[in-house]
């Protein structure tokens, strides 16, 4: 029922996911279910919470919001898999693998994460952030010129392949994260209502399977349409239902990198509602 209620986005999500907060706590808490079924029973409810937090811009019912670990380190059982995504890097080892099929938003997907650790920086260390602020600013003038320049070859053509496709979905799903960023604008603005619409519509024409080796490329763009998405009824479901396939199929067997980008994702969020509140109280504030 929290599944299905969660892809319709009713109210009724938040009432089965403190149902089943309070079911888990009656067996011991999450941490304490029996350990034949307690994992992939705790993974389903934090895949939930997520997934609703996420694709409705509140937070999490189950958890609270951790600081992003925005470089892990970890041994990769998946070699298959590239592990890298704009939310997270393992192992040092950047987004160069010849291998993988986009290879030409690499640039993109770097400058995505870039960007991503800048704003963390500046909000865990302010002040290296202010001792830094020009080159800062500098790289993120660059990084706005870069993403322009592609759009500026970009043909309104629609694109007949799925290379071209994933990667005009990476560029649109770029100026939503970077306007979220380097802006400070929350997913959800409607700034973002246009992007939001071609992102949805490309992604639709895509074969699953060109995704099969970037899943958390992938993510990154579900969550960053889904948390777009939250204020558009006619859309949402198809972003909260992929992050659910990709979740069932993908994160309940590599849950610890499945959860991380997640897990950084919400916390940006909850950045940008922070700053949000911070503004009005301001603007408050002055009018008062």
């Amino acid at each position: 029922m929290c599944m299905y209620e969660n892809v319709r986005g009713t109210p009724l999500a938040v009432v089965h996911l403190k149902g089943l907060r309070q079911m888990i706590d009656l067996r011991g808490g999450i941490n304490n279910l029996p350990i034949d079924q307690g994992q992939h029973l705790s993974e389903m409810a934090f895949l939930q919470d997520m997934m609703h937090a996420s694709c409705s811009n509140v937070p999490p019912v189950m958890f609270d919001i951790c600081p992003p670990v925005l470089r892990d380190t970890r041994r990769s059982g998946l070699e298959c898999w590239y592990p890298q995504s704009p939310l997270r890097v393992l192992n040092d080892t950047g987004f160069l693998r010849p291998t993988l099929e986009p290879q030409s938003s690499f640039e993109i997907l770097n400058d995505a994460f870039d960007s991503f650790e800048m704003l963390c920086i500046e909000a865990f260390d302010p002040e290296t952030a202010s001792d830094e602020a020009e080159i800062f600013q500098n790289r993120l003038d660059k990084i706005w010129t870069r993403l322009e320049k592609c759009e500026g070859n970009t043909s309104d053509e629609v694109p007949l392949t799925n290379r071209e496709r994933a990667e005009h979905a990476i560029r649109v799903a770029a100026r939503i994260h970077f306007r979220a960023v380097t802006l400070k604008i929350q997913h959800e603005d409607e700034v973002n209502r246009n992007d939001l619409m071609t992102l949805h519509g490309i992604l639709r024409k895509i074969d699953l399977r060109f995704w099969k080796v970037a899943h958390y490329v992938y993510l990154w763009v579900l969550l960053t349409g889904g948390a777009a998405s939250c204020k558009h009824s006619n859309v949402r479901p198809y972003f909260v239902s992929e992050i659910m396939r990709l979740g069932l199929s993908i994160g309940l067997f590599d849950w610890q990198s499945f959860r991380q980008p997640m897990g950084n994702f919400l916390w940006l969020q909850h950045f940008l509602r922070r700053e949000a509140c911070s503004l009005h109280r301001e603007q408050v504030d002055v009018s008062g």
